[in-house]
C-alpha cells in the first residue's frame, strides 16, 4: 500500500512549500464553504497549486466541509465544478447534499466533521458514495482497525497524526454557537474549549479556578506511523490550515523523514532537501500527546492554551532578570527568543531574551525560578525552515534527438533544429553541452547525469541555443508528466442510499441544514425532528447537550467515577463570564457531555 502524507495549506504559497517539504497531498480552502473561513483562496491560485503538485504526482484536495444553507447550494455546486476544472483531486465535505448534487467526476472524502468513529457509520458513508473516510481524532488504534475491517478495500482511511485536537467529537460541538453564534460546522469556530473556566460542584464549592479545563494538548503520532499504516490508514494528515508556513514546512519535513526511515512507499516522487533539522518542538504546540490512540487515559489536558515549545534546559540560577541555564546539548539561545516555564500552580509564564550570553540570559523581566525548573523555548528567532524538492532526471544528447527521462520513467524529447555546423572541437562542444544541460533552470527537475553520444559528430550550438533547447526539453518533460497524471477515481453514487445506522441523533445534532440533505436522509430511512442548530432563528439551548467528548475532566483530576464511586452524587459545573455549563459523565461509553445551563 502506498501512503500519502497530507499537509495543510492556508494559502497556495504554503501549499507549494508543503509539497517541497515532502507532502504527497495538501488540503486547501476556496473563498467559501471551508471549515476555516479565514483560510480562503482564489480558484486561480488553487489551479496553480494543483499544477505544481501534479508535477510531482502529488494531490490537492479542496475543503468544502461546512453545512450548507438552501440558498448556498447553487454556489457550492458551482464551486465544485470550478475546483474540478482547476485540477483539484477531491472534495472534502460534511454536508450530505453533495451526494445529491450534479457534480463533476471528482472523488468525495467524508470530512472528520461527519463524526467517523464507528464501523457502522463509516460503512454507511462508504456505501453512500464516499471514496475516503476521514477518521475522528479521538479514534483509538483498536477502533481504526475495526473500521478498516468493515469497509470495502477500495475505500480509503485518513487519520490525523499531528496538530490541534478538537476536544469535542468532530461535527458535534455546538458550544461556540451557544456562547456567541460561532460554530465549527459553519467554519467560524470561536474555540471556547481554549477558554479559562472555574470548576464548581453543586454545593457551590470551587474546585479549580481559572484554568483551560476543556483544552487538550496537540496530537503527535510520529512514533506510531507504522501502527497506523498497519491498521490500514493510507493518508496521514497534519492539522493546521490557519498555521504559518514555518509550522507547515517544519512538521511536513519531520513526517516525511519519519516515513522515509520506515521505508514506506509514497504516492508522489522527488527528493527533498532541507536547510534545517525538522523538529516539531520548534513549532507551535500546547505540548504533545498521543491522545486516546491506545485507549482512554489521563494526562492529555493542556493546562494552558498557549504554545509550550521545546525543552531547552533547566535553571541553574535565577537572579531577578538574569537567568542561568544548564542547556541541553546542541541548544543555543538567541537574542529575542521567547521562553516559558510552569509556575508551581502548573500555569505557563513567559518571558523573552533581551541578551543571550551563552547559558547566561538577560530577560525582559524579573523572574523567580527554583533551581532545576524546566525551561522551554516557544519562539526561536533564527528558525525559518525551507526545503526544495526535485525530480532526478537524465538527459541524453544524441543528435538530432535530445531526450530526458525522470526518476519515474516519464520521458520527453525535442529535435535539434537544422542548420548547425559540425563542431571543429568535439571536446569543447561536449563540455558546453554538459554545462548547459546539467542545470535544472528553476524547474522541478534536477539533472543527475548528462549523456552525450559517443559516435558521430557533435554540432556547434552557441550557449544561448543550448539553453533554449534545455528549457524546451524540460518544459516538454513537465508537460508529459502532467499529461500522464491521473486523478483518483471519482466516487460511485448509488441510486438508493444505504440505511442510516442506529446512533444518529434526531435533533439538531443530525446536522441537516438544507432540503437536499433532508431528502437524502429520508431516502436513507432517517427523519430528523429538528433542523441543524445553525439554521434556527432563535434556538432554545438551555438544558441541551452542546458538546460530547471522549475527554473527561474527572479523569484528568483523578476523580474518575469508576475509581471513586463516592463521587457519583456530586454534580460538576464549569463557569466563565456568567455562562454555566453542567458536566455529565456517561461512564458506560466513557464519555463526557457538556450541557448548556444558560447565563447567570
Amino acid at each position: 500500500m502506498e501512503v500519502e502524507l497530507l499537509a495543510p495549506a492556508g494559502t497556495a504559497a504554503i501549499g507549494r512549500a508543503a509539497i517541497d517539504a515532502g507532502a504527497d497531498a495538501v488540503y486547501i480552502g476556496a473563498e467559501r464553504f471551508g471549515a476555516r473561513v479565514a483560510a480562503g483562496n482564489a480558484m486561480s491560485d488553487i489551479a496553480g497549486l494543483a499544477e505544481y503538485a501534479h508535477g510531482f504526482g502529488a494531490r490537492v484536495y479542496l475543503t468544502m466541509n461546512t453545512l450548507l444553507f438552501d440558498d448556498e447550494l447553487s454556489a457550492a455546486r458551482d464551486t465544485a465544478w470550478a475546483a474540478c476544472e482547476a485540477g483539484v483531486d477531491a472534495l472534502i465535505v460534511q454536508d450530505m447534499a453533495f451526494l445529491r448534487m450534479d457534480l463533476p467526476p471528482v472523488a468525495l472524502h467524508a470530512s472528520t466533521q461527519t463524526f467517523n468513529l464507528t464501523p457502522e457509520r463509516a460503512l454507511f458513508l462508504a456505501e453512500a458514495g464516499f471514496s475516503r473516510i476521514v477518521l475522528e481524532r479521538g479514534a483509538s488504534l483498536a477502533q481504526i482497525r475495526a473500521i478498516r475491517a468493515a469497509l470495502p478495500e477500495e475505500v480509503e482511511l485518513e487519520a490525523f497524526v499531528h496538530g490541534a485536537i478538537c476536544v469535542s467529537y468532530s461535527g458535534q460541538c455546538y458550544l461556540g454557537h451557544a456562547l456567541c453564534g460561532r460554530g465549527g460546522n459553519r467554519g467560524g469556530c470561536a474555540q471556547p474549549c481554549r477558554a479559562r473556566y472555574d470548576l464548581y460542584d453543586d454545593r457551590g464549592e470551587r474546585l479549580v479556578r481559572d484554568r483551560a479545563l476543556l483544552s487538550v494538548r496537540d496530537m503527535s503520532l510520529g512514533g506510531r506511523l507504522d501502527d497506523l499504516i498497519g491498521a490500514g490508514v493510507c493518508s496521514l494528515k497534519i492539522e493546521g490550515r490557519l498555521k504559518e508556513a514555518d509550522y507547515v514546512v517544519n512538521n511536513t519535513a519531520y513526517y516525511h523523514r519519519r516515513l522515509e526511515a520506515l521505508g514506506i512507499g509514497r504516492i508522489s516522487a522527488g527528493r527533498v532537501t532541507c536547510d534545517f533539522e525538522p523538529n516539531p518542538g520548534k513549532s507551535f504546540s500546547r505540548g504533545f500527546t498521543t491522545y486516546f490512540f491506545d485507549g482512554k487515559q489521563a494526562g492529555v489536558a493542556a493546562p494552558e492554551a498557549r504554545s509550550v515549545g521545546e525543552s531547552v534546559g533547566v535553571v541553574s540560577r535565577s537572579d531577578g532578570a538574569v537567568l542561568t541555564l544548564k542547556l541541553r546539548p546542541d541548544v543555543a539561545i538567541h537574542n529575542g527568543d521567547g521562553l516559558c516555564f510552569r509556575t508551581p500552580a502548573g500555569l505557563l509564564e513567559g518571558c523573552s531574551v533581551n541578551r543571550a550570553e551563552g547559558s547566561r540570559l538577560v530577560l525582559n523581566k524579573a523572574v523567580e525560578l527554583a533551581a532545576g525548573t524546566e525551561v522551554f523555548r516557544n519562539l526561536d528567532r533564527t528558525f525559518h525552515p525551507s526545503a526544495v524538492r526535485r525530480l532526478s532526471t537524465v538527459v541524453r544528447f544524441a543528435p538530432p534527438v535530445i531526450s530526458a527521462e525522470d526518476e519515474t520513467g516519464i520521458s520527453a524529447a525535442v529535435s535539434l533544429p537544422d542548420g548547425y555546423e559540425p563542431a571543429s572541437n568535439r571536446e569543447l562542444a561536449e563540455r558546453n553541452i554538459r554545462q548547459a544541460f546539467s542545470k535544472g533552470g528553476g524547474t522541478i527537475f534536477e539533472i543527475s547525469r548528462v549523456e552525450v553520444a559517443r559516435e558521430g559528430e557533435l554540432p556547434f550550438v552557441p550557449a544561448a541555443g543550448l539553453n533554449a533547447l534545455r528549457r524546451e526539453l524540460l518544459a516538454a518533460l513537465l508537460a508529459a508528466r502532467l499529461e500522464a497524471y491521473r486523478r483518483p477515481e471519482p466516487y460511485v453514487r448509488p441510486a438508493t442510499p444505504p440505511i442510516v445506522p442506529p446512533g444518529v441523533e434526531r435533533d439538531f445534532r443530525a446536522n441537516i441544514a438544507n432540503a437536499v440533505a433532508e431528502r437524502f436522509y429520508r431516502e436513507a430511512g432517517f427523519e430528523a425532528v429538528e433542523k441543524a442548530l445553525e439554521v434556527q432563528t432563535d434556538p432554545e439551548l438551555t438544558g441541551r447537550e452542546v458538546m460530547r467528548t471522549p475527554y473527561c475532566i474527572r479523569r484528568e483530576l483523578g476523580l474518575c467515577l469508576r475509581e471513586h464511586p463516592e463521587e457519583r452524587g456530586r454534580r460538576l459545573f464549569l463557569e466563565n463570564n456568567g455562562v454555566r455549563l453542567e458536566l455529565e459523565f456517561r461512564c458506560a461509553a466513557c464519555e463526557m457531555a457538556v450541557i448548556y445551563r444558560g447565563r447567570g
